[in-house]
């Protein structure tokens, strides 16, 4: 039993079963397996993220924006509305030192990865378990999601930000698989949204810091960078702490990186940050931004981001086209002017402020009926000088006040007619102390170069050739105070203006837009003009359907002045265009017989010239001058008939087949009366005056006599004294009847009121009893006698000689 050997007890034990030949087989199987499930279970529950991920097209990746399009009133494009203010580079024009600052600070493993960062997956997991917030989003997946609608599409479908995030990476592989890395990069930092409305690199450096994208710093580049985590929040317009700290934050990323040393780093993080806002420029004219602003106020601040829309507007897009056309002509044309002394549209640059400071111009038509708008153009070039002088500014009237200024002095309450005398003399300066206090009130009005003057003339003829010192004597006769009164019913901000005289020659600014809805007065018989102005129609959105439509605003029944008044001005200012400071106007204009009328206005330093006509249907104010308040003359001399009266006549002639050709009838309120221009009394048969033709020296007679308009009740006027004889003569008071001797003479009987036979004299004086007020205009008749003009008042007849005499012998 002693030498019984004793057996190991461990040798007895079974294996451990971590070291038994089965077990790890065993295992691997089952992880695979569940891999194997996991991954089953997991592309089963990826496929329909995989699946919408391939549904978009990675063609159109680029695709930066859709438009929103401009219709015209009758459907025809007329331009297309960006939102974003963007300007595309090509990534050789994006520093190296920005590309670093880019994936230091946003996507360390871009140029490794294939669209997903699984590390910085694993990363971000870890610290949202441990309560913080990181995200893992690559600068593809970042692509990804800014060029295609996936968080509308995932709001649309209620899914979560996973399943967002699925449909984000799956469709970042494949733009990897598509594009290079340096495309990628170039896709991105295009559409990529750097705060305060700058989108894409070139557009936010040029708007924070005034230079091109290859000439960034990178201190510059790194404050660029952090504003894409938080554009406005960061934005160093909003807030320049917030962007300092997000700047050193990026730039030290660039030193972990490898990218800085941290001396230099230190260095940067220690300097200020420098601005020099230079932006771009986001609308292409001045037009295209009073749309925006419309549709804005129609659907909301942000509805244009969308884009897509249809906007179908008021707008004539020929009449558009024809005003725009006419006022650069108009422009270049006074430019090229010999006295022409300020920089010139040609030579502007938009680096160089003080080119810009050429000679602008605007046109506002509007049907007066509707307030619908039919053209807008605020200014020269949008891109160059954006303000819009419709809409902003405000220059003197010269005398383009003056329909205001007789309509107040022709209400009832004063007395006055159209055929009231007023003074046409010289005034001293010091009265109205405009470009001076001392000499002589200019006649600039009269728009010629060497005006006269004519003693006493109808208040008709003193507005038909807008005399100055009649005109200023006229508001002096009835009152300044009635005069701002009269303009501030009719919309002109004059409320506070000063009561001084020289009120009465348009001293005041006014916008264009108060003076076009002022104007409209007259041919809507004394009522007020449009209160809104409406530039959109309808809208539709991308799927055809109807966003906003204008609601119809009632016509206006308020009225301003009176019928009778407003048909009084209107004859007036008629007659202006036929043969007083206007004369010429018709000559262009297509509309023919033209029923409206317009006046034009220069100020008293030319510095400004106006020009503010209607037919039956539309309005349409011209306006040419300098925006800068004290930058003299445009020239010496410039006058509305020779600038912007031809961009009138432009306009109205494009606007004539769809708006012209309706006829302004007289109120009932009027009545018609035959006057003589030079006693402002009744006309009678011998209403005469002698003219001589300048041209030719030929001496004829015309009549003097002119049909006009009175407010019934205040047509009871005496016959001419001056032409007549009957009760004296002004000119020659000495061959009035009265004064006469008396003569014992028997008187010759007549046998006939006339001329028994042929009258090869031309004894027979012509009758204006049925004179007539044609075509909207006051014309004269002319008389019978100018037939014997012929040859020259003073050349002698050629006879034949008389046969011989002879004498016969009873």
């Amino acid at each position: 039993m002693a030498n019984q050997r004793i057996t190991n007890p461990t040798k007895s034990r079974k294996k451990i079963f971590f070291k038994r030949k089965g077990f790890w087989f065993i295992s691997i199987a089952l992880v695979v397996l569940c891999a194997a499930i996991a991954l089953f279970v997991f592309d089963l529950f990826a496929r329909p993220y995989r699946e919408r991920a391939a549904s978009y097209d990675l063609s159109r990746i680029n695709d930066l924006e859709i438009p929103s399009i401009i219709f015209d009133r009758n459907r025809q494009e007329i331009g297309r509305i960006f939102v974003q203010n963007r300007s595309l580079v090509t990534i050789d024009d994006v520093p190296e030192i920005f590309i670093q600052a880019l994936t230091a600070g946003e996507d360390s493993r871009f140029f490794s990865h294939s669209g997903v960062d699984y590390m910085g997956v694993a990363r971000a997991v870890i610290f949202n378990l441990k309560g913080n917030s990181q995200g893992a989003s690559t600068i593809t997946q970042q692509l990804a999601r800014n060029a295609y609608p996936l968080k509308q599409e995932a709001v649309r479908r209620k899914e979560t930000t996973i399943q967002r995030k699925l449909v984000e990476a799956f469709l970042a592989i494949r733009i990897e698989k598509r594009y290079n890395k340096r495309e990628i990069l170039e896709f991105y930092l295009n559409r990529i949204y750097f705060g305060s409305g700058f989108y894409g690199i070139r557009s936010a450096s040029l708007g924070y810091y005034g230079k091109e994208p290859l000439d960034l710093t990178a201190s510059e580049s790194a404050s660029l960078v952090t504003l894409i985590k938080n554009p406005n929040a960061r934005s160093p317009l909003n807030n320049l702490e917030a962007n300092r700290a997000g700047r050193n934050y990026v730039l030290g990323r660039m030193r972990e990186e490898g990218m800085l040393k941290t001396a230099e780093m230190v260095r940067l993080q220690s300097l200020p940050l420098v601005l020099n806002p230079r932006p771009l420029q986001r609308g292409t004219s001045h037009l295209y931004e009073r749309i925006a602003d419309a549709v804005g106020n129609a659907l909301g601040p942000e509805a244009l981001a969308a884009g897509g829309f249809k906007i179908h507007t008021t707008i004539m897009a020929n009449v558009q086209h024809a005003a725009e056309q006419a006022l650069e002509t108009s422009l270049n044309q006074a430019e090229q002017h010999p006295d022409y002394r300020h920089p010139k549209f040609a030579n502007a640059k938009t680096s160089d402020r003080q080119s810009l400071n050429y000679l602008q111009g605007a046109v506002l038509m509007i049907d007066h009926e509707t307030g619908e708008v039919l053209a807008h153009v605020g200014g020269r070039n949008y891109a160059q000088v954006p303000y819009d002088f419709i809409e902003l500014g405000r220059r003197p009237l010269g005398t383009a006040l003056f329909p205001f200024l007789y309509a107040a002095g022709l209400t009832a309450d004063t007395g006055n007619t159209p055929a009231t005398l007023l003074e046409d003399e010289p005034m001293d300066n010091r009265m109205v102390m405009v470009g001076g206090m001392q000499g002589i009130l200019g006649e600039w009005g009269m728009e010629v170069a060497a005006p006269t003057y004519q003693g006493k003339m109808p208040l008709r003829q003193a507005f038909e050739q807008s005399k100055i010192a009649a005109s200023v004597r006229f508001a002096n006769s009835y009152g300044l105070q009635k005069l701002v009164d009269t303009a501030v019913n009719f919309g002109l901000p004059l409320a506070g203006a000063e009561l001084l005289p020289r009120l009465a020659v348009g001293f005041e600014e006014v916008p264009l837009k108060q003076l076009t809805r002022a104007m409209s007065s007259f041919p809507l018989g004394g009522r007020a003009g449009p209160s809104v102005l409406h530039y959109i129609d309808r809208i539709e959105n991308a799927a055809g359907r109807t966003e906003f439509i204008r609601a119809r605003s009632e016509i206006s029944t308020k009225a301003v002045i009176d019928d009778a008044t407003a048909w009084q001005v209107h004859s007036m200012m008629a007659g202006s265009l036929y043969r007083g400071s206007s004369r010429g106007a018709l000559d262009g204009l297509l509309e023919k017989p033209f029923y409206g009328a317009g006046k034009g206005g220069s100020t008293h330093d030319f510095a400004d010239t106006w020009f503010s006509g209607y037919n039956k249907r539309i309005t349409c104010s011209v306006w040419t001058g300098f925006l800068g308040g004290n930058q003299g003359a445009i020239y010496p001399g410039a006058f509305s008939r020779d600038l912007a009266m031809p961009v009138w006549q432009a306009s109205m002639n494009a606007a004539a087949d769809a708006y012209g050709g309706s006829k302004l009838v007289p109120p009932a309120t009027v009545e018609e009366i035959p006057i003589c221009t030079v006693s402002g009394q009744r006309a009678t048969q011998f209403c005469h005056e002698q003219v001589e033709d300048l041209e030719t020296g030929v001496v004829k007679t015309r009549s003097t006599a002119v049909n006009d308009f009175f407010r019934k009740g205040s047509q009871n006027l005496p016959f001419c004294s001056v032409h007549s004889g009957g009760l004296g003569s002004a000119a020659n008071p000495e061959m009035a009847l009265t004064n006469l001797p008396a003569m014992d003479a028997v008187p010759i009987r007549p046998k006939s009121p006339a001329l028994i036979g042929d009258d090869p004299y031309h004894t027979e004086m012509p009758s204006f009893q049925n004179t007539r007020f044609e075509e909207g205009l006051i014309q004269r008749r002319t008389n019978v006698l100018d037939s014997l003009d012929l040859q020259g008042s003073e050349e002698p007849i050629s006879l034949p000689w008389p046969d011989r005499l002879e004498i016969m012998e009873e």
